[in-house]
């Protein structure tokens, strides 16, 4: 099964970019948010994650409180990690004496948050090309004239990962050789055609009560494009990697400025 993690911060950019950079990292993760203490206790009493994450400074209940609340829910055996911009030695000694062994400085790197990630779970081993998410994508599985469209996860160079919900039994479809991706409206909704590809790897994240697969994750490999589209996806990758450049460089200087984040 795959690792659910959640993330707890009042901000959204800071949300955003822990999410992606952990399914960057972690292409079979599913990972949740909520923008409050008392929102994510609430999805805690009912739904197991294998980590929580979540920051020190949050309004009403903060860091310290919310990990003792989590005693109290059926979570009271995950992971947790407190992300704080006290990142002094006086603090961590401090944390670490209440219980907290995992602490995440503010700002905080890709590598950083997935060591920490690895030192909680099964470790993993890196990532053979960047992946990046892009919202609202969808990714077009076409075989013997039907169509099924499934969300992608994420998106490289060299391949896809994507999810698709079944009604029934995996289908035929997921051995299709060719797909196609239609970009969001902020791609200007291109659709690109003509991809070939092979199946890489298939993960259930969730099962119906029968114990029928209901929630697949697949990653596709590129085989063979045309040139248009594959200079398409290459001008993509690029735009959501700068995009998220400039997200870090903002979310650096407002937590160092102490200025409000922006809702995103």
């Amino acid at each position: 099964m795959a690792n659910r993690i959640m993330v707890v911060h009042e901000y959204t950019v800071i949300q955003k970019i822990a999410q992606n950079y952990i399914l960057t990292e972690f292409s079979d993760a599913i990972v949740d948010v909520a923008s409050s203490t008392p929102e994510a206790i609430e999805i805690l009493q009912t739904t197991k994650y294998d980590i929580v994450i979540c920051a020190m400074e949050m309004y009403g209940m903060d860091g310290i409180a919310f990990s003792e609340a989590i005693l109290q829910t059926i979570n009271k055996d995950a992971g947790y990690i407190i992300m704080t911009s006290n990142y002094d030695k006086k603090n961590i000694i401090s944390l670490h004496q209440l219980g907290i062994k995992h602490v995440l400085s503010i700002p905080f790197t890709q590598p950083q948050l997935t060591t920490m990630i690895n030192k909680i779970v099964q470790p993993r081993t890196m990532r053979a090309f960047e992946r990046f998410v892009v919202n609202d994508m969808r990714v077009i599985l076409v075989l013997d004239g039907k169509k099924f469209i499934s969300k992608l996860i994420n998106i490289g160079l060299k391949g896809i990962l994507c999810e698709l919900k079944l009604t029934k039994s995996i289908p035929n479809v997921l051995m299709t050789d060719e797909i196609t991706l239609k970009f969001p409206k902020a791609y200007d909704n291109i659709v690109v055609e003509g991809i070939k590809v092979n199946i890489k790897r298939i993960t259930v994240n969730e099962y119906y009560s029968n114990n029928y697969p209901k929630i697949i994750r697949v990653a596709y490999r590129f085989l063979e494009m045309p040139p248009e589209s594959k200079k398409i996806i290459h001008e993509a990758i690029k735009t959501t990697a700068n995009e998220l450049t400039m997200a870090e460089s903002e979310a650096l200087q407002q937590i160092l400025n102490d200025e409000p984040f922006p809702v995103i």
